[in-house]
């Protein structure tokens, strides 16, 4: 099985993968707002930083900014690059300004001039104008004049005309959501927008004015685009040509959709690119899009009038890939740095609160009862002066100061007080949950774990060396604490032969429920970069010679690659590796439409893990499920006179007989044949931690 770290490195290495990248500076936070000062503060520490990348956490919270760094108008203006402005949340953390005139030049909440190397994550921008935000006044949120190479993940702008204005440049959106009503992005430069959602908030608004664009102009990719009035639903429009306009909509999500004929009329010139490839309605339908528009009159400038190609075809969409739309000269990847750090597992131990290093991690952001604490660039947090019963979180900060997810939440213990080691043995087929917040119970307190299976597989029992103080047989248990707990629990599946990849031990990828059409609660996604890779849970009745048809969709207009590793492909041994298969995933329609691939794998009979993982940092497609279905069983094991054999197999060994349903039969260290009705039984036998199944029969 795949689940011990040597069988991963194993893995890494059949693979021909880096196990990891060079290591990240340790360096704290640099300035948090609201404990070093404030934004003004901020604002001149980060200009007085030398260049160096200065990063700027926004804990929870409003902030406005109109008299405190605006101008005379409430336009507040960020000179200095290599800055990253991170928030702890997008829908609470929150800066904000008003202003007392409109304009696109004159009102923004934020301004960047000439800044390079901005990095902005987890924050809301919103311009509260005095004007209302339905009337088709100019007033913007962001605003980036000049520059180069600004990446937004999971940013939030909030306004109405001109919401979003670029100048040149490029620039990269991972996520998040921009709200307007009328050319609510608009300007120049080359952005790629990645899985951005856009609300339209005003009846016959217009989401583009694209304004000399640069090579590419706007290109979004697997955008959402909604209304904030179900009445606007038909009465939008894509975009508008204000200067020779370049706009791109690839594999969106129309939620609600634009008027039939998509673009609207010209302003001062045609438009050079305006283009629309694989739309889809809220329920994954094709969009008619036969009467989008592809006459353009020039608007003032009819010298400038031409007829355009609007609605395109995988070929006329294959060059508008986020590569080639930002790469520029040096090879810019902007995905690279917008990686989260994965979570950290802590626990207390003692007066403080400790986790393992990571190489990956600038530093780590502590939080109290959900509120910010501290950061740190050691992998642990002194508890001095935080109240027994506190709850703590901690987030890794990613080498731009971006934060991940957050850890497991640890409610603090008296130090003073004993404390007994909770060990919960990995199992393949559930999880457990307990009423401990970490890996640590007081003398004389009650834990509770309760066994659970995912869907298609049984609870079949528990083993370790604190089974014989509970009822094995029960899902959930309690134990008073009186020394160490050690529990495994066992699943068997029955009755299923299709497994969720979502249920599966997840390295540096999500499970999403995002595009219809998935089996069970969801898929997994797969990332680029750094190895990101699924052990999916499965069982066999018996061992033998399977075909394994995977469930998958790929919207990406290529085909996309993953290494397979069925159950002993890799050994637990560094050295006793074999080979993956690569496995070629070809482009589906879009990633709401579900294909399958098969493959053949020899797997042994009971629980293992079946693992697929990324090739040399490519992106993978979505994987589903897996169904197995049998094609040559092995021969199952016969046992004339059962108790005798088992004990010249597995000498000193927990034994439990189940039957093919799941019901536990008998339980011994030497079982007896007495009245055992002849058949097929699972036999489970437990070593310690080492929990091994296999099918046999009895005559």
């Amino acid at each position: 099985m795949l689940n011990s770290i040597t069988s991963k490195i194993c893995l890494l290495a059949t693979l021909g993968l880096a196990i990891s990248a060079s290591a990240v500076e340790k360096k704290k936070i640099d300035f948090v707002l609201g404990v070093d000062g404030d934004f003004k503060a901020a604002i001149a520490a980060a200009g007085a930083s030398a260049g160096n990348r200065f990063v700027i956490f926004v804990p929870d919270g409003e902030y406005e900014i109109t008299k405190l760094t605006g101008d005379e108008h409430g336009k507040t203006t960020f000179s200095a690059s290599n800055v990253s402005i991170v928030g702890q949340s997008v829908d609470k953390t929150i800066i904000w300004n008003t202003t007392d005139t409109e304009g696109i030049s004159t009102t923004a909440t934020l301004y960047f001039p000439k800044n390079n190397n901005m990095y902005m994550q987890d924050i809301t921008l919103q311009n509260r104008s005095s004007v209302s935000s339905t009337e088709a006044a100019r007033q913007v949120a962001l605003q980036q004049n000049e520059g180069d190479k600004f990446i937004y993940k999971n940013v939030r702008l909030l306004s109405g005309q001109d919401t979003y204005y670029t100048k040149k440049g490029r620039t990269y959106w991972e996520g998040g959501e921009i709200d307007g009503t009328v050319d609510f992005i608009c300007g120049g430069g080359d952005v790629f927008f990645e899985g951005t959602k856009l609300v339209v908030t005003r009846k016959g608004g217009y989401i583009t004015a694209s304004q000399n664009p640069g090579d590419w102009g706007y290109v979004f990719n697997n955008a959402t685009i909604s209304v904030s009035n179900s009445g606007f639903n038909g009465t939008y429009y894509l975009g508008r040509s204000w200067g020779h306009a370049k706009a791109v909509f690839l594999n969106t999500k129309m939620i609600a959709q634009p008027t039939g004929e998509g673009w609207g009329p010209d302003m001062n010139s045609a438009p050079q690119v305006f283009g629309e490839y694989n739309s889809k309605d809220g329920n994954g339908n094709a969009v008619n899009t036969s009467q989008r528009k592809t006459y353009f009159n020039g608007g003032k400038d009819g010298s400038t009038a031409t007829t355009l190609k609007t609605v395109w075809n995988a070929n006329d969409a294959a060059k508008y890939t986020l590569s080639n739309v930002l790469k520029g000269s040096d090879n810019w990847d902007p995905t690279k740095l917008t990686v989260q750090v994965n979570a950290p597992k802590i626990a207390q131990e003692g007066a403080e609160i400790v986790w393992a290093d990571d190489d990956n991690a600038r530093a780590w952001v502590v939080f109290v009862n959900g509120k910010y604490k501290a950061n740190v660039v050691v992998p642990s947090f002194d508890l001095d002066g935080v109240a027994v019963g506190s709850k703590i979180t901690v987030r890794a900060a990613n080498s731009m100061g971006g934060l991940g997810a957050y850890s497991n939440e640890v409610t603090t213990l008296d130090a003073s007080a004993t404390y007994y080691n909770v060990s919960i043995g990995e199992a393949i087929g559930g999880k457990v949950e307990s009423s401990l917040s970490g890996n640590k119970v007081a003398e004389g307190k009650t834990a509770t774990f309760t066994a659970k299976p995912f869907d298609g597989w049984t609870f079949a029992g528990w083993s370790g060396k604190s089974a014989s103080q509970v009822d094995a047989s029960k899902a959930a248990v309690e134990i008073v604490a009186t020394g160490d707990i050690e529990l495994t629990p066992g699943f068997a599946a029955k009755g299923t032969t299709e497994f969720q990849v979502e249920d599966g031990i997840i390295t540096n990828a999500a499970a999403e429920s995002n595009n219809a059409g998935f089996n069970g609660n969801g898929f997994v996604n797969y990332g680029a970069g750094d190895l990101s890779m699924v052990q999916v849970p499965i069982y066999a009745e018996v061992g033998g010679e399977y075909k394994v048809v995977v469930r998958y969709a790929n919207g990406s207009g290529k085909a996309r690659m993953l290494a397979a590793a069925a159950p002993g492909v890799c050994e637990t041994e560094i050295n006793g590796c074999k080979s993956a298969e690569s496995l070629t995933f070809e482009a589906t329609e879009n990633w709401t439409t579900w294909d399958t691939l098969s493959i053949t794998a020899k797997l042994p009979a009971g629980a293992s893990y079946f693992t697929f993982a990324t090739i040399a940092g490519n992106d993978g497609p979505n994987l589903d499920q897996l169904e197995l279905i049998l094609l040559k069983a092995d021969e199952i094991m016969s046992i004339p006179g059962l108790a005798a054999p088992i004990q010249r197999l597995v000498p000193e060994t927990r034994v439990r007989l189940f039957s093919v349903t799941g019901q536990l039969i008998r339980e011994s260290s030497s079982l007896e044949t007495d009245n055992l009705a002849p058949g097929v039984y699972l036999l489970q036998t437990q070593n310690g931690s080492a929990l091994r199944q296999q099918m046999i029969r009895v005559k």
